[in-house]
This record gives structure tokens, sequence and C-alpha cells, in this order.
């Protein structure tokens, strides 16, 4: 779908609003899926994942979509303007490879010194790419957890990367209209980990 901005109104960690530590965080991100992606094997792709409907094939086509999409809008194309120039299926008979690229043309992006100063016009309007980084950052983060779950592969996610996104994790959660997105959320507790603890509220286990 088009690009949404979610408002996240819970507590944040002390540095999950700098620009700079966004940046960081969602290049972090990228590199964590793009292992995951990369050590995917042959005979894994067709496998199921926690996304209901979606196979792991499926799953890196959709963080592609997003992949392109931040790339499209960053160098400022609109919606309008795109339509559904980016249906479908878009990584072909290389998924990886098709992932690979287009996450290091989001850090290429990444890189440009006034790159999260910079606007996205997405579906609510004008966005800082700050902004839009943070919700990306979540999605491949998650993404990436379903498709080592999907393929089989240690799906451990950094605590600290799990601790930053939690709060938007718990918007989502909250909010009906938002969580048809991911799913609802399990049980919690407060011993669980920050893994478990974010996988929970966008009903994932592990």
């Amino acid at each position: 779908g088009f690009p949404t901005e979610v408002e996240e109104s819970r507590p944040h960690p002390p540095d999950s609003r700098d620009p700079a530590v966004v940046s960081a965080c969602y290049l972090q991100s990228l590199d964590s899926s793009i292992s995951f992606v990369s050590a995917v094997t042959d005979s894994a792709w067709v496998n199921d994942t926690p996304c209901t409907d979606w196979n792991v094939k499926d799953v890196v086509n959709h963080i592609v979509d997003e992949n392109i999409w931040m790339v499209a809008l960053f160098n400022g194309r609109t919606i309008a303007e795109i339509d559904n120039e980016f249906e479908g299926n878009l990584v072909g008979d290389d998924p990886a490879g098709v992932y690979e690229r287009t996450a290091n043309d989001v850090k290429a992006i990444l890189a440009e010194p006034d790159a999260m100063s910079r606007t996205c016009q997405i579906s609510s309007g004008p966005v800082s790419v700050t902004e839009y980084s943070k919700q990306l950052f979540l999605d491949t983060l998650i993404h990436g957890w379903d498709i080592a779950v999907g393929s089989g592969q240690d799906a451990t996610l950094h605590d600290y990367l799990a601790q930053m996104r939690t709060p938007l994790a718990q918007a989502i959660a909250d909010n009906e209209g938002y969580r048809a997105v991911f799913a609802a959320p399990t049980t919690a507790s407060p011993n669980d980990n920050p893994q478990t603890h974010l996988l929970g509220l966008l009903g994932r286990t592990g």
C-alpha cells in the first residue's frame, strides 16, 4: 500500500528521535535484513512465514517494494505519479540479489549529508525523511525476522534495535486501523526481553 505515517505517542528511548541515531539504526536494520535474505536457501523461498498468506519470497518482495518507494519519494516523486508502477512481482528469479541492490540504494540515500532533513510526500502529507525512516526501520526489522523464521535461520534481533522501535509498535498495537498491517498483539509480560516484547506487540512470538 501507499506509505502512511503512524503517530508514536508512547515514551521513547532518550535518543530515538535523533535523526543521526534513526539513520544509523535503519542502516543496521537494512544490513540485518540483507544477511537474512542472502542466507535463504533455494528450497526455502516458498516456505510459510509469520506473515499470514505470505511465503518467504513474498515478504522479500514486500520489503523490496518499500525500498523502491523510499528511493522514489526521497528523489521527489509523488504517490500520484508513481500510481501502481511498483505493484506485482518485483524480485523475479533473484529475490536475494534484488533485495540487496534496493537495500543498498536506500543506504546510499541515508549516507547523503542532508538526507534526514529532507521531506517526502506520503499519503498523509509531507513528512521528514527521519519520520519516514522510523517506520521503514520497523518494517525492515520485523520482516527480516519473518524471513529468518520462515527460512529456518537464527532469528535473533539486536536488543537495542528492538527497544528503539517498541514505541511505534505500541502505537500500532493500540490502533485498530494500523493493527491490521501486522496482527493483533499477543499477551506481553514485564519480564519479556526486548525482542519478545516488540514481536508480541505486532502479533508475533519469538
